[in-house]
């Protein structure tokens, strides 16, 4: 089971992963977990003109100019904000330039975040490995950091089922952070020849991790106590959490979890 609390920093994150420090979130299909993460009017200008006729009469008359307006051709409409640059809207795939970063749908200056001694794992191949733990242990605490949106940490470890002793395999997550935050859990069972079987709580939506586990994802408490490794009595399994879609930069971050 996981119980996490998210800690966040002061500035800031998204998931998806994110210059300081980063943190990593892994989730357990069989967990709960809670997550404290100008346009220019041109208007039409009118030139007088004369013309001499071949009788010497002079006529005047007026030339209409189309200088373009605000949403047609000629418009600077978004000229004075580059996206992807400095206080503007952040680019395709909520880039920006280097030294900025993607903080709701702006570029800000990167901040310089505190040191996060579990990087790098952003990535499910690079998660860092938390051990083994059993149901019915004392739950395991995380503390990690994400710099900002695009950052992602993560964690794994080894569930073991131990069969015929109670509670019984019900992972759950809590997270604590200064800012918004997204964790998620998935899971393989250890007995290659089982599946996964896993039903997201409402609030959370089913997700698959990279390497296709499957699993859940929720920006708040995620409760997983159906999981279950169909075809086997034992429902021991590889579980992996995922923090990720930090709302600000520096978001500190504390996950609290058991299987």
């Amino acid at each position: 089971m996981f119980a996490s609390t998210p800690i966040a920093c002061a500035s800031n994150d998204d998931a998806v992963g994110s210059g300081g420090s980063s943190s990593s979130g892994t989730t357990d299909a069989d967990s709960s977990t809670s997550l404290t993460t100008s346009s220019t009017n041109t208007s039409s200008s009118s030139a007088s003109t004369s013309s001499t006729t071949s009788d010497d009469s002079t006529t005047t008359g007026t030339t209409a100019v189309d200088t373009g307006s605000s949403d047609g051709p000629g418009s600077s409409s978004g000229a004075d904000c580059p996206a992807g640059t400095i206080d503007c809207p952040c680019g395709a795939d909520d880039t920006c330039d280097e030294g900025t970063v993607c903080v709701a749908d702006v570029c800000e200056a990167a901040v310089a975040c505190g040191i996060d001694g579990y990087e790098p794992n952003d990535s499910q191949d690079s998660a860092v490995d938390l051990g083994t733990l059993g149901d019915g242990d004392d739950p395991g605490s995380i503390a990690g950091e994400l710099d900002h949106a695009l950052d992602v940490d993560w964690f794994t470890y080894q569930g073991e089922d131990n069969v015929g002793l109670p509670p019984g395999v019900a992972p759950s997550r809590m997270v604590i952070a200064n800012g918004g935050l997204r964790l998620c859990k998935f899971l393989a069972c250890a007995d290659d020849g089982a599946d996964a079987e896993v039903t997201c709580p409402p609030g959370s939506e089913a997700a698959n991790a990279p390497g296709g586990q499957p699993g859940c994802c929720a920006p708040g408490s995620l409760s997983m106590s159906d999981f279950n490794c169909a075809g086997s009595v034992d429902d021991s399994a590889q579980v992996w959490i995922r923090i990720d879609q930090a709302a600000e930069q520096c978001v500190e971050y504390t996950v609290n979890y058991e299987f």
